[in-house]
């Protein structure tokens, strides 16, 4: 990392823990006297008064919310692990297993194809195939849901070069619209605020594929399904040389 890029990050650190320390305690404090105001005093307030408390906790509970988005996406580098060989099938099986109750419930099928060995910090490979399932679930259709991860040579010549294989998660989902394509990655960004959700989680996938030296980006069609695409090294590759980004 060069030391441009070391201060900025240094500095984004510095940054979220002014956040998370300072904001965060003011917002703790204004949702627990709303609380506190609704314990004592909720049965004095009219039904504005209740419904303007109700607003004031939700509006808390939002923000310490995003506080803590804002913390797992700047501790993708702070928190990072070393790069190592490791199977991403493996990984999203255990992926799927962990979410095997869900899928069951909403009799979603979930495959994928041979895949090869790549160069990744466990942890943070789990986290990108753990959120991309978590959106396939939320936002899916009516009919039963499918999944697919595949991997395939790289097409997009943005990103292509040696070593870096390009995987694709795709669903029968709801799909997005094509001016929202990219949108999606920004942080805090919510194309559906009825779904549940904190809008960093692609964000900070976007974060840890970049930290890999690879790219993200989507191929969807409203109601059509969406595909999330992202670049790995491949196990032996130049990444192998440098296990500590």
């Amino acid at each position: 990392m060069r030391t441009s890029e070391k201060n900025a990050e240094q500095a984004l650190q510095e940054l979220v823990y002014a956040v998370s320390h300072d904001m965060g305690a003011s917002v703790r404090a204004v949702k627990g006297f709303a609380d506190l105001l609704n314990r004592r005093y909720g049965e004095q307030f009219d039904d504005d008064g209740r419904n303007f408390l109700k607003l004031m906790t939700k509006g808390a509970t939002d923000l310490q919310t995003q506080i803590d988005g804002l913390l797992v996406f700047s501790r993708v580098t702070t928190r990072g692990r070393p790069l190592v060989t490791t199977s991403i099938a493996e990984i999203w099986r255990s992926v799927v297993n962990a979410n095997s109750k869900r899928l069951s419930e909403i009799n979603a099928a979930v495959d994928h194809s041979d895949l090869p060995d790549v160069t990744a910090d466990v942890g943070q490979l789990t986290q990108i195939l753990t959120e991309l399932l978590d959106n396939a679930i939320k936002f899916r259709r009516d009919e039963p849901l499918k999944i697919h991860l595949s991997v395939e040579a790289n097409r997009n010549e943005s990103v292509s070069h040696d070593g870096f294989r390009t995987f694709r998660l795709a669903d029968n989902g709801c799909g997005i619209a094509t001016q929202h394509l990219e949108r999606v990655f920004q942080l805090f960004q919510r194309l559906c605020p009825e779904v549940i959700g904190n809008g960093v989680g692609l964000a900070a996938c976007q974060r840890i594929v970049q930290r890999h030296g690879g790219a993200i980006w989507a191929e969807s069609k409203l109601g059509t399904g969406t595909t999330i695409c992202f670049t790995l090294p491949t196990a032996c590759s130049e990444h192998d040389e440098h296990p500590s980004l």
